[in-house]
């Protein structure tokens, strides 16, 4: 099977959408041989941050010289960079070969009266059997949504569990409280396995406590580590990341805004507690694409995937802080099964102008709607057919404000659907 063919099929599945359940994933799993058994798995799970806390883990153990696997879910540039090993994507041959095995097994499935698994289920069982393949050290697994009957949830004994931070998005699957979406977060934990948690709040981080409790009722309590917000100090920060000190230690990173800090201390409690070491440098190799941002100086570009309102708050504090007395051009995209209302309520304000678009995924909020929702807020609302225009005309405008002497900042921010989009052009 070409890579070419295996798409069409993957296209074709994936028009069913999410579902939520583990019984078909299982079943398919089975019949390849159970591979997520064969590796050793640092589960993640969360609402923001799990990227960022990844890639941390990722940089760290590379450092050691160990072999890693990273499973990814959404990517910004193509389809493949959700399979990596060491930093490299799956190459097309590499999945059309192993795609080909799993489609026999799909056929056999179908065969027998079982129901196909989704798009997302049969990547993910592509990752496991890509990563037995190569032999990795170490699988860094991120969660698509939720948890508890997210398809990763199929590891039965994780090195690790692993949780970002916990808010309100996906709320028409996980529920409508954060305690609700905290549970279903916390399905991913295992008898026996330890876990380490971002510093969440206390609702979300007694929910987890409550599961890890649960799990090991009959066992010796494995560690239960919240990464401690009070040993955190900023020393520095700029658009280019920030230098702290945590529990006595000096760290750098490259990921700017300060929520990275705590993404960052997270990651390093995991790594600590399960090697007792780790190699500081390569914390800040740490590149994280979409995530406070900057691409440019001239025009000053910064792309910024938050999606949801806890991104959209952390990427308000950020721009309050970086961005006194600036003139900021918004470009924006928005999914329409999201709380849009809301996020530009708090962030559109601020802005001097603001460039509309419509996301390229059918799940995409119309820009013309979108421009029509924000003019309350900001009266200078344009929209733009397409992120290429959208880039131009705020460039455009950037370039007048620096011609005046005036500072002022380009901001794209919303679904990640189309942040790849704005590192073409």
């Amino acid at each position: 099977m070409t890579y070419q063919t295996a798409m069409e099929y993957m296209n074709q599945i994936g028009k069913k959408g999410s579902i939520l359940g583990l019984a078909n994933v299982k079943e398919l799993l089975r019949r390849l041989g159970n591979p997520q058994d064969q590796l050793t798995v640092i589960h993640v799970a969360g609402t923001n941050g799990k990227g960022s806390i990844c890639t941390f883990l990722d940089c760290m153990y590379q450092a050691e010289g160990k072999r890693v696997g990273r499973y990814i879910s959404p990517t910004l540039f193509t389809y493949l960079e959700r399979f990596q090993v060491n930093g490299k994507t799956m190459k097309e041959v590499e999945f059309a070969d192993i795609f080909t095995q799993i489609y026999t097994v799909l056929q056999d499935m179908q065969r027998d009266g079982k129901e196909i698994p989704t798009a997302f289920e049969v990547e993910t069982a592509v990752a496991f059997c890509y990563f037995v393949k190569e032999a990795v050290d170490i699988v860094i697994l991120e969660t698509g949504m939720g948890g508890r009957e997210d398809a990763t949830n199929v590891v039965a004994a994780p090195y690790c569990t692993v949780f970002a931070s916990i808010g309100m998005d996906h709320m028409q699957f996980l529920g409508d409280t954060v305690e609700k979406i905290a549970y279903q977060k916390a399905g991913i934990i295992k008898r026996g396995c330890p876990v380490v948690s971002y510093p969440n709040t206390d609702k979300v981080c007694e929910v987890l406590r409550k599961e890890w409790r649960e799990c090991n009722e009959d066992v010796e309590l494995p560690v239960f580590q919240i990464a401690d917000r009070s040993q955190v100090t900023i020393l520095e920060e700029s658009l280019d990341g920030s230098r702290f000190c945590y529990k006595g230690e000096e760290y750098e990173i490259s990921l700017a805004g300060d929520y990275q800090v705590y993404n960052a201390v997270t990651a390093i409690e995991t790594k600590l507690l399960l090697d007792g070491s780790l190699v500081k440098d390569s914390l800040k190799k740490a590149k994280w694409s979409a995530r406070f941002e900057k691409l440019s100086d001239r025009p000053l570009l910064i792309r910024d995937g938050a999606h949801n309102m806890d991104g959209v708050q952390a990427l308000k504090i950020s721009l309050e802080k970086h961005f006194t007395n600036t003139h900021i051009i918004f470009i924006i995209g928005i999914l329409k099964d999201k709380e849009y209302e809301k996020m530009i309520a708090a962030l559109c304000p601020m802005a001097t102008r603001v460039y509309t678009i419509t996301p390229p995924v059918e799940r995409g909020l119309s820009g013309e709607r979108l421009r029509e929702d924000i003019l309350p807020y900001c009266k200078d609302a344009i929209y733009c057919e397409s992120v290429a225009k959208a880039c131009h005309c705020a460039s455009e405008v950037w370039e007048e404000y620096d011609r005046q002497g005036q500072s002022a900042v380009i901001v794209a921010w919303g679904s990640l659907s189309y942040m790849g989009l704005l590192g073409r052009n």
